[in-house]
């Protein structure tokens, strides 16, 4: 039964995958042929696939010259939306369409903001382009239920570090002149993440590192990328919170291979990133069990309220006996390594081990 499951999960991840992948080339296709919507939902944790998309549509919708005057991102996180409507209904100045970009509206619940919200998306301003920008949206919301009712919606998921990101990475790297081979788009993703962002900026150095000449080899990625402890600890952490074993090995390697402190010192700074990770995954378990908002979820785990929503689903599918178990390993671990039982980086090898299990498809080896 558990290959089973896991079986379906994965073919669900992956056609809402391809689901994505085909709002954003229906996107693509509409833009092209200047078509342009007056209401679109940018939904999704890939920023930088998003602000691609919004930096296309603003090039489309407003003429270079006139974009100050006619381009207006507004924060409604304070619940003031009605300021946002209110210059969404203004006619643009010396342009055919201005473009109003809407951000920290998920948690609005006054019903004055939105029954003005629902006036406008029955009649929106036909020159302008409203544009709501979210890398989560809890579907539990009304506001959620009217933006994808009414909305152009185009989804920017993370991509998958076995398979999109490397692929993103070869063809990143074709279009600005360059060329990779997948074996070594995957160490890039391993040694970076999943991150566009990190990824487009790596790829960009390695372009000017090689200079057209050939193809980019491990060598060059290693000339070239270098991890800081912040971003290596939050990868690894992020692994194991989406128990991504393999990766999570991967990024200890890389982390013990380039970091310079002695090892014990390191383990336990790592040690006390995995602890603080599950301490955050134990407080947002018992406060989703309250249905408490994200909102609240965000205050209590110290994340910023536009990363918590993705955070919560991560959650989701921990039970919270698992979580409990974890929070016990990790504090055996630290005693251990403060004990000196073992080497640091086996205990940690060991801990990731347990945290990550490898599923076992039952399906499978019955066939066989």
């Amino acid at each position: 039964m558990v290959g089973r499951s896991n079986g379906i999960s994965d073919q669900m991840k992956r056609q809402s995958s391809a689901s994505s992948r085909d709002s954003q080339a229906e996107f693509a296709r509409q833009l092209k042929a200047g078509k342009l919507a007056p209401l679109y939902l940018f939904e999704g944790e890939e920023n930088y696939l998003r602000e691609q998309a919004l930096k296309r549509l603003i090039e489309a919708a407003v003429d270079a010259t006139v974009r100050d005057f006619n381009v207006s991102p507004v924060s409604v996180s304070g619940g003031n939306l009605d300021q946002a409507l209110a210059i969404a209904g203004q006619r643009p100045m010396i342009s055919e369409r201005r473009v109003v970009i809407v951000t920290g509206f998920e948690t609005i619940t006054d019903e004055r903001q939105l029954e003005l919200l629902k006036d406008y998306l029955r009649q929106p301003a036909e020159t302008t382009v409203l544009v709501f920008m979210s890398p989560a949206l809890d579907n539990r919301r009304s506001i959620a239920t009217m933006l994808r009712k009414t909305c152009v919606v185009v989804s920017f998921p993370p991509l998958g570090d076995r398979d999109e990101a490397p692929r993103w990475v070869a063809d990143y790297l074709s279009r600005a002149g360059s060329r990779i081979d997948l074996a070594e788009a995957n160490y890039l993703v391993g040694m970076v993440g999943t991150d566009l962002g990190r990824l487009a900026n790596e790829a960009d150095k390695l372009v000017s590192y090689v200079g057209g000449k050939g193809p980019i080899e491990r060598a060059d990625i290693d000339n070239v990328v270098r991890y800081s402890r912040e971003h290596s600890n939050f990868d690894l952490t992020d692994a194991i919170v989406d128990s991504d074993r393999q990766r999570a090995l991967r990024l200890l390697d890389h982390i013990f291979r380039d970091l310079p402190e002695p090892p014990q010192t390191l383990a336990v700074m790592i040690l006390g990133a995995i602890g603080s990770a599950y301490r955050r995954m134990l407080a947002a378990k018992e406060l989703m069990s309250r249905n408490a908002s994200n909102a609240e979820v965000a205050k209590a785990v110290g994340m910023p309220p536009l990363f918590v929503g993705s955070f919560n689903e991560r959650v989701r599918r921990f039970e919270t006996e698992r979580i409990l178990r974890g929070i016990s390993r990790i504090a055996e671990v630290d005693i251990a390594l403060k004990s000196s039982l073992g080497t640091p980086r086996l205990q940690l090898e060991l801990l990731i081990c347990e945290l990550c299990p490898v599923t076992v498809d039952t399906t499978r080896r019955k066939r066989g």
